[in-house]
């Protein structure tokens, strides 16, 4: 088991084309988009290096020169590696972790979505610590719709974080299940193995349509057991659309207040 503060690496997946933030994204992979000023890659950069990450990889496609040139600007994170996904286009984001992972030999890791608004608080650094490997970290919204990518878990008093999950999909059933994967998550050194000889197995239908989200749940079982990690609703979100950009910008500017 990954001991607590153990994790020092980072895939980041930013390949995307972020078709549905255009005309914002024509010229700009929407990982560069600016809240308060700072790129979201790179205020995500900064956070995971205040809690002891040393490593990140960072899984391109859509605009990766762009990408290329902002990181070359950056003076935390002290080893960065780049892994390009050549058919960013065609396939989903399980391929371009697939690529990414054989850069972290083995080490556990946190996996995060390039495309979110972290606030600065403790609540990455208490997964980081949490005491079980495989950490999925959660939100409880009043209401979950087709598009989340939604958490079950086992039945029984224990607190959250002591409760298996038992599914993990975005057809889950909303009044079944306890909360909204946010795209970050612990993976520990145990699971990294049977993990990438999965993603490498994949099938050309599986590379093209599967997320990440999908290997996971198909691999969960007794040999590797995940957990969740509650964290308030509004210490994050995440960047889909134009409005959704409004949106962090709104939020960013209270987390200030």
């Amino acid at each position: 088991m990954t001991q607590p503060n153990e994790i020092q690496h980072a895939i980041l997946l930013v390949a995307g084309v972020g078709s549905r933030l255009r005309p914002l994204t024509d010229e700009l992979p929407k990982c560069l988009l600016e809240v308060g000023d700072v790129p979201l890659l790179i205020r995500l950069l900064r956070q995971l290096h205040s809690h002891g990450i040393e490593h990140a990889v960072l899984a391109t496609g859509y605009l990766e020169p762009k990408i290329r040139a902002c990181v070359a600007g950056y003076s935390g994170i002290p080893d960065i590696t780049i892994r390009h996904n050549p058919h960013y286009a065609e396939t989903n984001n399980a391929e371009s972790l697939r690529l990414a992972m054989p850069a972290l030999q083995g080490h556990p890791f946190i996996l995060c979505d390039g495309d979110i608004l972290v606030k600065k608080s403790g609540w990455l650094g208490d997964l980081l610590a949490h005491p079980h490997d495989n950490v999925l970290a959660m939100i409880s919204p009043e209401k979950m719709g087709d598009e989340e990518m939604k958490i079950a878990l086992a039945d029984g008093d224990a607190p959250v974080g002591e409760r298996p999950v038992v599914g993990l999909s975005k057809r889950l059933d909303p009044a079944k299940s306890a909360g909204e994967s946010l795209g970050v998550q612990t993976i520990g050194a145990d699971f990294f193995g049977p993990l990438l000889d999965r993603l490498d197995g994949m099938s050309a239908n599986e590379k093209a349509n599967s997320y990440y989200e999908d290997i996971f749940a198909e691999l969960m079982g007794d040999e590797h057991t995940f957990y969740a990690h509650e964290v308030p609703v509004d210490a994050w979100t995440e960047i889909d659309t134009v409005e959704d950009l409004e949106y962090a910008r709104e939020l960013f500017a209270n987390w200030q207040k």
